[in-house]
């Protein structure tokens, strides 16, 4: 499913002390991106009720201690809709808890 129609956004913390953050346009300087999660959209027919997947970039300035933990992915591509999750780094997200989804963010696409 399409980073787009998950609502994906990259971004930006704005605090140490939660996961507080703000949109960022620019690949190169965010830090992160939030995106619905893919399998809860599709069970759910939409984004009412689905809850969002945040995943922190590798060497991009997040703490370790900041949540969520401890996966930190090493993005390639140019925004959105190219976005894929390379080694160095975690490749696939999985989530501990709740609905469990495991996926992969490749070329834009989460699955």
């Amino acid at each position: 499913m399409k980073l787009r129609d998950l609502n994906a956004q990259l971004i930006w913390k704005l605090s140490d002390r939660g996961s507080y953050w703000t949109d960022c346009s620019d690949i190169t300087q965010a830090q992160g991106i939030v995106f619905l999660c893919p399998k809860c959209f599709i069970a759910n027919s939409g984004p009412i009720g689905t809850h969002s997947v945040i995943c922190w970039f590798k060497n991009r300035g997040v703490p370790d201690g900041m949540h969520p933990k401890p996966g930190r992915w090493n993005p390639s591509g140019t925004g959105l809709d190219d976005l894929t999750f390379v080694p160095p780094g975690a490749v696939s997200v999985l989530l501990t808890g709740g609905c469990g989804w495991h996926g992969f963010v490749t070329k834009g696409d989460a699955s």
